[in-house]
């Protein structure tokens, strides 16, 4: 329908020019005179390059956008510059090009060419503070007008380019979080994990020491039961969810997700990261860059439109959180949320849980409202994002 509608405004629009020629000629021949003549010739060039602009093909290719930066984060001002060739072997007068895109202002990302006989064309625009998410360019809408206006041609080129606006991330101070023992209320920074691949020495035997330690040999020969040593390996594990059932504050949530994942994975920390929304992502391991990643793509398009993610964990099967430092991040402290921090204790070691809030609602927090359960919670503003670990530490 849009196509007839279109169809029958430009035969409209070439009705009228051809109209015009026939009635300034007729004109001129009943008139008569040199002013009514004068009149004919005057007209007659502009009439006839309408009517020719309204039946020849319009031809353009080789278009190119660059982005820069090319790596984007949220706040940051995109620099577009858009080059194209035009093909046409009819001199065109005026020509407007627009991008095709879901961007909110799209009407000013466009511009006006002169264009006679010239085929390289540049034009270069500027997208300020662009929001987290998926942008897509579709490609280019030509508008080419004769001298009055008469004749109006409409092209659109294809030219699809999709790019992401990533999280802002901050350079957090990374230390290890406290953790607690299985079942035991005292803290320690690391878990202790004995690598018994490789024994360093032995000792006696002590009551609780596992059968499978006794060093045989040492047995055999003096019938005194020692005990082989193993290399105690420090290791910490976390388990990072990001809560999608909350709006308020998302944006600065994802955020500080995204700085989270980013240090521990510099520090080469074993790490786990879920969401629970519409497009949900579970990764038991990141560690490469590449699965790091992964991990930002989904944060730079993930919305406040999912569940409770933290609990989703804990009714699912998760052997990953009962040895893990479950870290929970949210942009408000909801009902279900404290819910879950009173009773993540019964499936994972520890809890720490990030509550993004503004620097009025920090003021109003009093320190009992930093422990839930067995569980930390530590209140940040946007401007304390750097502190947060060292904020997890404090006594």
């Amino acid at each position: 329908m849009k196509k007839v509608r279109t169809f029958l405004k430009d035969s409209g629009r070439v009705l009228s020019v051809v109209a015009l020629i026939i009635f300034t000629f007729c004109f001129a021949m009943f008139q008569g005179g040199f002013v009514s003549w004068f009149i004919f010739f005057t007209v007659i060039p502009f009439l006839i390059y309408s009517v020719l602009l309204s039946l020849v093909p319009l031809r353009f290719s080789q278009i190119e956008r660059e982005v820069l930066p090319t790596h984007l984060k949220r706040g940051d001002d995109l620099l577009i510059t858009v080059r194209f060739r035009n093909k046409t072997f009819f001199p065109l007068i005026f020509m407007t090009v627009r991008e095709i895109s879901h961007f909110e202002k799209q009407s000013e990302h466009g511009k006006l060419f002169f264009v006679g006989i010239k085929r390289e064309f540049e034009w270069t625009y500027v997208i300020e503070d662009l929001q987290r998410g998926e942008y897509q360019f579709k490609g280019l809408e030509f508008i080419v007008t004769d001298f009055f206006g008469w004749t109006i041609r409409q092209k659109q080129v294809r030219a699809p380019q999709v790019f992401l606006v990533y999280p802002k991330t901050t350079d957090l101070a990374f230390s290890s979080m406290h953790m607690q023992y299985d079942q035991g209320a005292a803290l320690s920074k690391y878990s202790i994990v004995k690598d018994t691949t490789m024994a360093t020495g032995v000792r006696d035997y002590q009551p609780g020491d596992r059968f499978s330690w006794i060093h045989w040999k040492s047995f055999a020969k003096n019938s005194t039961l020692r005990t082989k040593e193993f290399e105690d390996r420090q290791s910490q594990q976390i388990f990072v969810c990001l809560q999608q059932n909350s709006s308020k504050l998302f944006e600065e949530a994802v955020d500080l997700t995204a700085s989270i994942m980013k240090i521990i994975v510099k520090n080469r920390v074993d790490v786990s990261f879920a969401t629970a929304g519409e497009n949900r992502l579970n990764m038991p391991f990141v560690r490469t860059e590449s699965q790091l990643e992964k991990v930002m793509q989904h944060l730079a398009v993930v919305e406040a439109n999912g569940e409770n993610t933290a609990a989703t964990l804990l009714r699912g099967d998760q052997k990953e959180l009962s040895r893990s430092v479950l870290v929970i991040v949210t942009g408000e402290l909801t009902k279900d949320c404290k819910e879950v921090l009173m009773d993540s204790a019964k499936y994972t070691r520890a809890v720490i849980c990030f509550v993004v809030v503004t620097k009025e609602q920090l003021k109003t927090i009093d320190a009992p409202q930093r422990t839930i359960g067995q569980s930390r919670v530590v209140y940040l503003t946007e401007d304390m994002f750097s502190q947060a670990f060292t904020e997890v530490n404090k006594p």
